[in-house]
């Protein structure tokens, strides 16, 4: 018995012991080889839902294999092509109003230049008076490899789970070298992203629970709030403005009536400036207390870094389902009700 409950020590501390000894270079390329797979997990959903085609192919490696309900297809080139004869090429100026993947839960596992992924999607389209109204669901199983230094998608294959769907069933630039930056700017680089994504997150946090102070305060001295022809500028403004919406809550407010979903983050960090783009969605309580998905939209966000902290310089909310002409009509049909 106490030799069974030595190799169970044994076996405990082994992972705190490798992980004790891993360096720094180590522990750093390990993050950022997480962060650029789930980077390129969100990518694939913006490329395909703007039907940039030939950047959603860019993320497969020279072999690599994507298989799903249109069969199985081999290299950027054919993944390309499959794309274009099953969803048809996009106008000029393309801009996609009627539908959205929705990606999360990824479980990312690194050995090397391999990796093992999967992730969920939900596939949310426009119902007939335009409200977002999920359609698929459905799983990604994913091989990932490191090509030129770079992580590509080696195998994809896209499990439907919600209806379901068996992908083995029959289908229905470069440039000149830069130097390497150092393990400082490596590490502050992923510390700034994760930044960025907790204010992403915080900001709905905060609307939820109508704490105007600190929802505001999420922004920069000079930040702005824009929708549409509508901005405030600066927090004091921006706070001003939800007071007017919401009224003041009550003392021990718990909301139960709505709340918001922040998904897909995209950042770009470009030393003390940053660009980021999310999809948001609006669940609001039904007729009979169920969730009901009321509006979806994007925010396309410009980021400072002020008195060291990461502030919203400017926030552009863009409605989707419903537009904004639409959703007015809706909030004013349901306090009429």
């Amino acid at each position: 018995m106490a030799i069974r409950w030595i190799i169970a020590a044994v076996l405990l501390c082994a992972p705190v012991a490798a992980f004790a000894q891993s360096t720094l270079e180590q522990r750093v390329q390990r993050m950022e080889d997480e962060s650029d797979i789930r980077r390129m997990l969100i990518e694939y959903g913006a490329f395909l839902d703007a039907k940039d085609y030939a950047a959603y192919a860019a993320l497969f490696a020279p072999d690599g294999v994507w298989q799903g309900g249109f069969g199985t297809f081999t290299g950027p080139a054919a993944i390309e092509a499959m794309l274009l004869a099953n969803l048809g090429a996009a106008e000029p100026g393309y801009v996609n109003r009627s539908n959205f993947h929705m990606l999360t839960n990824p479980l990312i596992a690194i050995d090397g230049d391999r990796a093992q992924v999967t992730s969920k999607y939900l596939f949310w389209t426009a119902s007939p008076d335009n409200r977002p109204t999920p359609l698929l669901a459905g799983r990604y199983v994913d091989e990932f490899v490191r090509v030129n230094g770079e992580w590509k998608i080696a195998r994809r294959t896209t499990w439907g789970e919600i209806p379901y769907r068996d992908p083995n069933a029959p289908p229905a630039a470069g440039g000149p070298p830069v130097a390497a930056p150092t393990e400082s700017a490596r590490l502050r680089r992923v510390e700034d992203q994760l930044a960025i994504q907790r204010v992403l997150v915080e900001y709905s946090a905060r609307l939820d629970a109508r704490d105007y102070a600190g929802y505001a305060a999420l922004f920069a001295r000079e930040g702005t709030w824009q929708t549409g022809t509508t901005v405030r500028r600066g927090p004091a403004e921006i706070q001003a403005m939800l007071s007017g919406l919401f009224g003041t809550p009550p003392a021990g407010f718990v909301n139960r009536e709505d709340y918001h979903l922040v998904s897909n983050p995209q950042v770009d960090v470009d030393g003390d400036r940053a660009k980021a783009r999310s999809r948001h969605l609006l669940v609001m309580r039904g007729p009979n207390g169920e969730p009901q998905p009321m509006l979806a939209g994007l925010y396309e966000d410009e980021f400072i870094r002020e008195d060291g902290q990461w502030k919203i310089l400017h926030r552009v909310d863009f409605p989707i389902m419903p537009t904004a002409e639409e959703w007015v009509r809706v909030m004013a049909a349901r306090r009429a009700q």
